[in-house]
């Protein structure tokens, strides 16, 4: 009864140390079966060189490369039960079925059976539960025996029922039920390990383990050591009661003190053999499930396969977590060592932290901005007021209204400055007395002292106040226009070097006094969206707005990076906070707890030359995957999206970029499923680079992949050539046809020559002719003229010889005189010549005129043709042998038989019309 009741309490002990080892935990990644798209049992994991890794899932075979998860499926369906990597091989063990799987040539995962080389095994109900390689040997175990693959042939080594086998110093060892442990020879015989083993007689055997020149054997309430010929049972209570009741699964030792315990109900459990402490890592503590079917090491992180999804847990992270799961804490703002104790500043309150219990400060529920020791007293900034603890008791110091900030007075260690929600007060800790600054009516969140009469307030929306005073009296409040273009929401103040900084919009201001205006802070200005977290004398914290990162840096040589995927994304948004309470400690606050990092193990992890591996898995196009193991050419009709698959195992995704090299240069970041896609490139060769850039100073190359994208079909070389010979007919065609247009041209050109020649000569015959009717029309006026003068000066003597026709005697002599000059007036012949001449420059005149006028007289002719000739009725009248009233009465008649108006001219309608 006795014994039962210590092991009851024995159990609550364990049970109570579990519940407490959350404290402070490395840190653990969950992987849900909907998140690797799988079966939620996992039975077996394992890691290859790289640090892809490999899961048993009932579904499956897993893989994760780091970057996304892949499931490989047997034709059969089968549940895989084991899984190991040995170089580019992975072999799976399932019922009656084992094989290994390897990547082609185009990065796919193939199945090759060996099941058909243990075709006269007589195979009954067997699993392959775990498989093992000693040099180029593969061994493979179920419950009813030991199998080895070797030279392409399957042996049946041993028939016994075995529960566990190990390589041990070159040795495959096996565990018997019951029997205790031997190894096999090179003939495939049994041999007894050195020493004594009669304490494992009777024992079943669980899980064997071999690091180095030790071997640590589990059953099901032990551990024992073996080294050096000798066994060792650790004689440890706790231990025994907690294998005994968590029934172990499997053994890892991660160094030559530590073992890390599998367990069927518990998790997994690190024991350290030296100081025989017990640590829990369970479903309490962020396990998804406390059976551990599977565990694997690699690189500080322990890989667990669970029967409810994979686990991942950082043993050798310079972070361990506190995380409150039961929301009691919240939202953690600010953290301080004080007096022995660790107090959280929270949404909830004010709790103290010390030997892992957590417990609420009485009266100090609602929300806490900060803590503040100052003069080695510790205040508390309330959301009900401010408060000072002492003792353990929230004592408060004025409570009218919430308060953001405490500060000292420079040069008087008994005032401080409150910043408060409606202003600023005056704390006098001699006296206890609290007065408020007159002036000042706004929220305060932050106070820098410039001088002894000047200080700095934040407003926690509105941007900078500058503040003059005389000893807090005479107070003058300027507020400052905005820095920037944008309103000052969330301005960060410091004083540094004795200079005012504040850090607004993600851009960095310094306090130019003689100006008395903000101007850019040059030494700052590669920090742009970098706001200052701490500054001490030897490091600067800065935390990037942008993706959460906390930068460490003493601008000189040292710069150390701390992503906000390491801290999974917990930072507590716009009120990120980091508290250094020693040399190599920080606390960083969390939405759920918080993390605290040595950062001395973190300045040796990332000074460590790990060797970080990245590798391409699968490339291709619209039309296919192509060979990894050659530099492919691409068609242009399918190039159009191209998809390359990455893997990256133990690499932050931040830290790594991609690089195409081509016509042109392309950088960018890869997916966080480690897909790349390449879109609408040109033709021609490229070089593709996978870059690690964990410093952003020196970048490395870890992957490279050549490819070409083949021109479309209108540019390639059979094109060309048709190009080159559509271009040769192009340029005959063009000749011919030029030449044909200059034959067209040159013939264009005599036809030309021909017809301005003759044009020529037709001008000349014309101007000839256009002379000869000049000269014509000059001779028919003079002759005109000359018989009109003729014709009058015969007149004249008719006329005069009319006056003395009395005093001739001969009055038949002056008769016959009389009509040969009235002959001679009216001589026919006269005018026949005239009327020829008259022809030849007035071509078809009396014709046309007849035709318009048919009735005409001769007689009406002839004074038309002079009328034509734009004679004047004087000069008419000697031609026709009549006075010049004759003439005018004939014009006269003329008019009439041509039927013109009285005020149409006659001499220009004949000119004009005829």
């Amino acid at each position: 009864m006795i014994y039962k009741i210590f092991k009851i309490l024995i159990i609550i002990f364990i049970a109570l140390n579990a519940a407490y080892a959350q404290e402070l935990l490395p840190p653990i990644q969950n992987y849900k079966p909907a998140l690797y798209n799988a079966a939620s049992q996992n039975w077996d994991i394992a890691v290859d060189d790289r640090g892809v890794i490999f899961a048993a899932n009932n579904q499956g075979l897993l893989e994760f490369d780091g970057l996304s998860w892949e499931l490989h499926k047997l034709e059969s369906g089968s549940i895989i039960r084991s899984v190991f990597p040995n170089g580019e091989r992975i072999y799976t063990g399932s019922f009656r079925e084992f094989g290994y799987w390897q990547t082609d040539e185009k990065g796919k995962m193939v199945y090759h059976s060996l099941s058909e080389l243990m075709a006269g095994l007589e195979l009954q109900s067997d699993e392959f539960w775990s498989i093992e390689s000693l040099g180029e040997t593969i061994y493979f175990r179920s419950f009813g025996g030991v199998f080895k693959y070797e030279n392409n042939e399957i042996l049946k080594v041993q028939n016994h029922i075995s529960t566990a086998m190990e390589v041990f110093k070159d040795r495959l060892v096996i565990a018997e039920r019951s029997k205790g442990i031997y190894y096999l020879t090179n003939e495939n015989t049994r041999q007894e390990l050195e020493g004594d083993l009669s304490d494992l007689e009777g024992l079943n055997i669980i899980e064997l383990f071999a690091l180095n020149d030790t071997l640590y054997i589990g059953s099901k309430n032990s551990l024992f050591i073996y080294s050096e010929g000798e066994l060792t049972k650790i004689e440890d209570i706790e231990l025994n009661e907690f294998l005994s009741e968590s029934e172990l699964n499997h053994i890892l030792s991660v160094s030559e003190r530590k073992v890390l315990i599998g367990t069927i109900k518990n998790g997994v459990a690190e024991y350290d053999l030296d100081t025989k402490e017990l640590r829990f890592y369970n479903r309490i503590e962020g396990l998804q499930n406390n059976t551990v079917l599977g565990m694997s090491y690699h690189q500080g992180n322990l890989w667990l396969a669970l029967d409810k999804g994979i686990d991942k847990l950082h043993l050798d992270s310079p972070l361990k977590f506190f995380t409150d799961h039961s929301g009691e804490l919240g939202a953690v703002y600010d953290i301080e060592e004080f007096k022995g104790k660790t107090y959280l500043a929270s949404n909830t309150g004010v709790h103290t932290f010390q030997n892992g219990e957590m417990r609420l400060l009485e009266g100090s529920q609602d929300h806490v901005w900060n803590l503040e020791i100052v003069d080695d007293q510790l205040f508390v900034n309330h959301n009900t007021g401010i408060y000072q603890v002492q003792n353990e008791q929230f004592i408060p110091v004025k409570k009218r209204t919430g308060s953001f900030c405490i500060v000292q007075v420079p040069g008087n260690e008994s005032l401080y400055l409150l910043g408060e929600y409606t202003g600023i007060s005056i704390y006098d800790q001699n006296t206890g007395e609290v007065r408020e600054i007159e002036g000042v009516n706004f929220p305060v969140k932050q106070i820098v002292f410039e001088n002894d009469e000047v200080l700095w307030a934040a407003h926690p929306y509105e941007g900078l106040y500058r503040i003059t005073h005389n000893n807090f009296q005479n107070v003058e409040v300027l507020k400052l226009p905005a820095l920037g273009e944008t309103e000052n929401y969330r301005v960060n103040l410091y004083k540094l070097n004795g200079q005012i900084i504040c850090f607004v919009n993600a851009n960095w201001y310094r306090y130019n006094p003689f100006k008395e205006t903000f101007e850019e802070f040059k030494e700052f200005k590669d920090l742009k969206g970098f706001r200052l977290l701490q500054d001490t004398s030897d490091y600067f914290v800065f935390n990037n707005e942008e993706d959460g990162s906390i930068l460490f840096t003493d601008f000189d040589k040292s710069k150390l990076a701390l992503s906000a995927s390491l801290l999974d994304n917990r930072l507590v948004k716009a009120n990120e906070n980091l508290i250094r309470p020693n040399d190599s400690t920080y606390y960083i606050t969390l939405n759920d707890g918080f993390a605290k990092l040595d950062f001395s193990a973190f300045q040796v992890m990332d000074s460590e030359e790990w060797e970080s591996v990245a590798f391409i898995k699968k490339f291709g196009d619209n039309d296919d995957y192509y060979d990894l193991t050659s530099s492919p050419t691409l068609k242009y009709r399918t190039s159009g999206n191209i998809s390359v698959q990455v893997g990256a195992p133990d690499i932050n995704l931040d830290e790594l970029s991609y690089r195409l090299k081509g016509d042109e240069e392309y950088t960018g970041k890869i997916g966080n499923d480690g897909w790349l896609n390449l879109r609408n490139l040109s033709y021609g060769d490229y070089a593709l680079d996978i870059i690690y850039d964990s410093d952003q100073e020196s970048k490395k190359i870890l992957a490279k992949y050549s490819f070409a994208i083949a021109p479309p079909w209108y540019l390639s070389a059979w094109m060309k050539a048709l190009y080159v010979l559509l271009f040769i007919a192009l340029i005959a065609v063009v000749f011919l046809i030029n030449r044909k247009k200059l034959r067209k041209h040159q013939q264009k050109l005599e036809e030309k020559f021909e017809n301005e020649h003759q044009e020529r000569l037709a001008r000349i015959e014309h101007d000839r002719l256009v002379n000869e009717i000049d000269l014509k029309r000059k001779e028919l006026a003079n002759t005109t003229m000359m018989a009109a003068k003729k014709n009058e000066v015969l007149m004249e003597i008719q006329s005069e010889l009319s006056k003395d026709k009395n005093s001739f005697s001969n009055q038949y002599r002056m008769k016959h005189i009389m009509n040969k000059i009235n002959a001679a007036v009216k001589s026919k012949d006269e005018w026949k010549v005239f009327e020829t001449n008259f022809n030849e420059v007035h071509e078809d005149f009396f014709k046309d005129i007849l035709v318009e006028y048919p009735k005409l007289s001769s007689k009406d002719l002839k004074l038309c043709s002079y009328l034509k000739m734009n004679l004047s009725s004087k000069e008419i009248a000697p031609l026709m042998g009549i006075s010049v009233r004759g003439v005018e009465v004939h014009r006269y008649r003329l008019r009439k038989k041509m039927a013109l108006e009285s005020d149409v001219n006659l001499t220009k309608f004949l000119i004009k019309n005829f």
